[in-house]
């Protein structure tokens, strides 16, 4: 902040289609949900092609920086879960 008595405010939704659009910019995953709230933001990933391993170290690094950018007095801890696409029929 350049001034420290202005302060803004940030919806929880916004803050979840921040990370959300974040996530989906990782190689392998296919689709993501995000809920955030007042200290904990759940990402549930689906990985299809790689390792389910790379992709949460990758997801871990991408939303840790998403959530620093955010500029947040009190950001979220991180719970991320990555799972394989559930099978056709």
């Amino acid at each position: 902040r350049p001034h420290p008595d202005v302060r803004a405010g940030l919806h929880r939704g916004a803050a979840g289609l921040v990370l959300r659009d974040r996530a989906m910019e990782v190689a392998g995953v296919q689709s993501v949900q995000v809920r955030a709230g007042r200290r904990r933001a759940d990402v549930r990933a689906v990985s299809h092609f790689r390792d389910l391993d790379d992709v949460r170290a990758d997801l871990d690094a991408v939303l840790g920086d998403a959530v620093r950018g955010l500029g947040l007095a009190r950001p979220p801890a991180l719970s991320v879960r990555v799972r394989r696409p559930g099978r056709k029929g």
